[in-house]
């Protein structure tokens, strides 16, 4: 199952998941002032009968008066109250502080209507394109449809009506609760400072969130304490730029990727090296041609201290010969592959883990999307040209009541992004169970079955 769900007028390069039904993607065109912005957006996902779409609830727009620079990297954490966002732009890591409440509201009343003026207004300056739902407008904080408005002089019988008694509840408007999102923005503090080209290529934030982790162009890895922002440690990791770095689900361990196709494994509380993970998933005169491309931690039941690592291979050095790319499984402990497995030739860009730690999705170059199961590395879906370029990103949607109501009673669903400023959804059927009674009458008629054959070939029991 894959469905494209909207579109955005930017290259979104982030997509993290924020609650059951919310999701955020963020990206950009970067520094040309060519049109394209660089934004934050918050979308909810709707059922409107058979179709599922997007409705924007909030826009942001990076940029300052002085920069344009868009977000090609983040971490989101939750910390009970609040979301805090670290976003890589250029040698840059800015904090962003998101907020969410519910409201109830009555459709139809001033806040609708000024909101809905206010989507007519953005569709005609063409801020975004989607199935249904409304697009995006301002610059800044864009609330959502029902989002605060102006107040109204109301009539004495509005008035009479939201005075009502409990008697007269039944002739009151039908109320509904919507979330509505803020953004705030926060320091920023410089991680990369290569001679030039200095790049913030990922962050990530630690499990209690006192500090977080920065690898960037330069090939050093850095940590800094939060709020303070101030530098703890500096490595000198790798010769070349990190392409990610994933920090253990107890806080202890760092793990690092590079393009000096190199993996080392980190002491979190000094940054001195326990170990480089050495790879053995391809013979060993050719494991030298290929490079590590991604890392995360899955989490079996969402329980951290029951997890395992993983991590892409994808071809180092190109030969007229296309090579297979692969998906390796780490014992968390001993820092020792485990099982590895062929994806095909399609050259792997984006690696997600469900939030039960059951699945794993991949992305590739040509804009297909796979998912397996991360107990056994079993291929359950692969779907071609699910993008028309490269997937820059893939996010678990949690599955619970609420989203089952809106995909559908799948085992998992995965949310894309990729430059091509689509969002799709790529589902895996729920495999076919059988009632026991079933299964308890499907047995007693194999003995039946097993008994009359018997009896025909003429043996007694």
């Amino acid at each position: 199952m894959a469905a494209l769900l909207g579109e955005v007028d930017f290259p979104p390069y982030v997509v993290k998941c924020v609650d059951e039904t919310h999701f955020l993607v963020a990206g950009g065109g970067g520094p040309v002032r060519s049109g394209v912005p660089n934004a934050i957006e918050i979308f909810e996902m709707q059922r409107d009968g058979r179709h599922l779409f997007l409705k924007s609830s909030l826009r942001y727009d990076t940029d300052t008066e002085d920069v344009r620079t868009a977000i090609m990297n983040a971490a989101l954490r939750y910390d009970g109250e609040q979301y805090l966002m670290a976003a890589g732009k250029d040698e840059i890591c800015q904090f962003y502080q998101m907020t969410r409440k519910k409201v109830v509201v009555q459709p139809g009343t001033a806040d609708e209507d000024e909101k809905d003026e206010e989507d007519k207004d953005a569709n005609k300056k063409g801020a975004a394109r989607r199935r249904k739902g409304k697009a995006a407008g301002d610059k800044n904080t864009t609330p959502s449809k029902n989002g605060k408005g102006k107040d109204k002089a109301q009539t004495p019988q509005q008035q009479q009506q939201q005075g009502a008694s409990p008697n007269n509840h039944s002739k009151m408007a039908p109320t509904q609760t919507v979330v509505q999102f803020a953004i705030k923005s926060l320091g920023s503090v410089q991680t990369d400072f290569k001679a030039d080209d200095k790049y913030q290529k990922c962050v990530c934030w630690a499990p209690h969130g006192m500090f977080f982790v920065t690898g960037g162009a330069d090939g050093h890895i850095r940590t800094w304490s939060f709020p303070s922002m101030e530098l703890m440690y500096d490595i000198e990791a790798h010769a070349k730029e990190i392409d990610d770095l994933i920090i253990s689900p107890l806080g202890n361990r760092i793990i690092s990727l590079s393009r000096d196709c190199k993996a080392s494994v980190w002491k979190a509380s000094d940054g001195s090296r326990i170990c480089d993970l050495l790879w053995n998933g391809v013979k060993p005169e050719a494991v030298k041609s290929y490079r590590y491309r991604a890392c995360r931690f899955g989490f079996i039941n969402s329980d951290p201290s029951k997890s395992c690592m993983y991590t892409l291979h994808i071809p180092h050095v190109q030969s007229k010969k296309p090579q297979p790319n692969y998906i390796t499984k780490w014992n968390p402990l001993t820092m020792k592959p485990e099982k590895a497995v062929s994806t095909g030739e399609d050259v792997l860009s984006a690696l997600g883990i469900s939030h039960n730690g059951h699945f794993l999705a991949v992305g590739t170059m040509s804009g297909s999307v796979g998912i397996y199961t991360t107990f056994n590395l079993q291929k359950l879906v692969w779907l071609k040209d699910v993008h028309g370029i490269f997937v820059t990103g893939l996010s678990f949607v949690p599955m619970t009541r609420t989203t089952r109501a809106l995909v559908g009673d799948l085992d998992t669903a995965v949310l894309s992004i990729s430059a091509d400023k689509r969002i799709s959804i790529v589902g895996v059927d729920k495999q076919g169970e059988y009632p026991s009674f079933l299964m308890f009458f499907g047995a007693l008629l194999i003995i039946i079955v097993i008994f009359v054959f018997l009896a025909a070939i003429g043996l007694e029991l």
